[in-house]
């Protein structure tokens, strides 16, 4: 049985690899050319029928191709436009319509810059890479800021394929995290090619530039403590820095803070605003530095309300297991609800502490994590979904919250500990006791 479906499925894939390779065997082929200054972008798309292996069927696929030419010729592009995509060809093309004169960057994994000189087209290198892909961001095109982060990516539709995309809006472009291109001179500051760390800080950690400083030469990144290669008592407290890098003498300098300081629970906050909030520019004979803001006070700790595939919760962290209790009580201020209305107290190792209060046809949970010192307060996890739980949430966060900004219950809160911590103090624990060592949150509140 099992060398008749092998034989089916090698005679199917003959059958379609003839077919494929044979005219008018349902490939469809569309063609625009775009002019833009002297030059022609030709962008070629090609619909064809493959095999797909998991599921066994025939499926459509589309790929785009451009090619760029100069009085009806072909400019070629250097071999290391690409070498292990399997794609040979110009993934994307953009114009740059703040140069001084038509200019275009193309490539794939590789970029490369385009325009004329002397009346005959130049294919100039940005950087050449093969092991991620390419991305482009302004470093100054949001008010003299960092604009959106953007990979590079072949196409794979035929949607606005007469139209050309455009860079536009700033004047420095960082390109693949290592070149910074000068659209108005078109010269280019390759640095960091090698991806070192700084002060054992990996970056950009997630992607893309954070900050630019006014003299135009520091790109702030956000970085992440390399905890492969530090002992247990070298650890830092916080796992997160902002790296500055000099892009002109491609160097760079660490800027440490306290996460529970700044109230930084997650990368995702440490946006521009964030950034201006805690950190400043001082002059300096070398130039730009940056340095943390000195506050008059520490910031009151906040909540956070997200709602996740309908799922609203408001989360608490980090949280002693003191904050329980008071947060309960503000509930049952905020509801009129009483120990009547507690259907449900429940205790696990790995979930914690689940108070599942029902008010009408609602049902809410109140969980404690006091080994992760997370509070969360949220729809009860196998309710069905109704817009009134994200309602009745919001307004639970958002009157808590409104305490925790006049400074109330700040004494509740405890510190941020990194996650590799957490981590080797759990893995020490289970070595040493043989097993997890229990949660002490059974106490009712």
């Amino acid at each position: 049985m099992k060398i008749t479906l092998i034989v089916f499925a090698i005679a199917l894939m003959t059958v379609f690899f003839i077919s494929s390779c044979s005219s008018g065997s349902g490939m469809n082929r569309i063609e625009k050319d775009i002019a833009y200054g002297p030059f022609t972008i030709r962008a070629t798309a090609t619909r064809s029928k493959q095999f797909n292996m998991n599921y066994g069927t025939m499926a459509s696929q589309t790929n785009v191709a451009y090619t760029i030419l100069h009085n009806g010729k072909l400019i070629a592009f250097p071999e290391a436009l690409q070498s292990n995509t399997g794609l040979p060809y110009l993934w994307r093309v953009y114009s740059l319509p703040d140069a001084t004169d038509p200019t275009l960057i193309a490539g794939s994994q590789s970029l490369y810059l385009v325009y004329l000189k002397e009346g005959a087209p130049v294919v100039e290198s940005i950087l050449e890479q093969h092991h991620d892909f390419a991305s482009v961001q302004f470093l100054d095109s949001q008010n003299g800021q960092p604009g959106p982060y953007l990979e590079v990516y072949a196409k794979s539709n035929t949607d606005d394929l007469d139209q050309l995309d455009a860079l536009v809006g700033g004047r420095y472009l960082l390109v693949s995290k290592h070149a910074v291109l000068d659209v108005q001179t078109r010269s280019i500051q390759r640095f960091n090619v090698n991806n070192s760390d700084v002060e054992n800080y990996s970056f950009p950690s997630p992607d893309g530039a954070l900050a630019f400083s006014p003299d135009r030469k520091n790109i702030v990144f956000r970085g992440a403590f390399q905890s492969w290669n530090t002992a247990d008592e070298d650890l830092p407290d916080s796992e997160r820095a902002l790296v500055v890098y000099n892009f002109e003498q491609d160097s760079g300098y660490a800027v440490e803070f306290d996460e529970t300081a700044l109230r930084l629970l997650s990368v995702d906050e440490m946006d521009f605003p964030w950034f201006e909030k805690f950190f400043e520019w001082e002059k300096s004979a070398q130039g730009d530095r940056l340095r943390l803001r000195k506050l008059e006070k520490t910031p009151y700790w906040k909540g956070r309300f997200k709602v996740d595939y309908a799922y609203p919760y408001y989360t608490l962290h980090p949280v002693r297991a003191t904050m329980l209790p008071v947060f309960l009580a503000f509930v049952e201020q905020q509801t009129g609800w009483t120990k009547a209305d507690l259907i449900e107290d429940k205790f696990h190792e790995y979930t914690g502490r689940i108070l599942t209060f029902a008010s009408g046809a609602l049902k809410f949970d109140v969980t404690m994590k006091e080994d992760e010192q997370i509070l969360q307060f949220s729809k009860h996890i196998y309710a069905a979904d109704n817009p009134e739980y994200t309602t009745f949430v919001k307004k639970i966060a958002d009157a808590f919250d409104a305490d925790l900004a006049l400074g109330k219950h700040q004494e509740h809160f405890g510190e941020i500990t990194s996650d590799t911590k957490k981590i080797r103090d759990a893995g020490k624990k289970k070595a040493s006791t043989g097993k997890e060592k229990p949660s002490t949150g059974r106490e009712k509140a």
